[in-house]
């Protein structure tokens, strides 16, 4: 595996967890804060809909991204999925966007190897 792979993989696992620890603690009847009414109701639930919503194709195309062998499709892929990245907030969702944007930028930049 080349680098950019690597770190293609890293950065959507962690989307993974960074979506995981707000769905843990915040998201009603799902955590610890749920089952005894202290969740987030309303506009939390449409927030962490929306971060679903964009940080799980955001994983997808950061493994389809780092699973190619075409490096500018891959490039482009981890780029994209870096932008969907973004609404993943926390120490997390920052580290993933960087990791997948530094992945995309090496795949399109590194020689033309298939």
């Amino acid at each position: 595996m080349e680098n950019y792979q690597i770190l293609g993989l890293i950065g959507s696992l962690l989307l993974i967890v960074g979506i995981a620890i707000p769905f843990a603690f915040y998201y009603p009847g799902y955590g610890m804060m749920g089952a005894n009414g202290y969740g987030m109701m309303g506009r939390g639930m449409m927030f962490f809909g929306f971060m679903g919503f964009l940080v799980i194709p955001a994983f997808v195309l950061g493994i389809v991204g780092s699973l190619i062998s075409d490096k500018t499709v891959a490039g482009v892929l981890l780029i994209l999925a870096s932008v969907l990245s973004i609404p993943a907030m926390g120490l997390i969702g920052v580290i993933s966007f960087i990791l997948l944007l530094i992945a995309g930028i090496l795949a399109l930049t590194s020689g033309k190897k298939t």
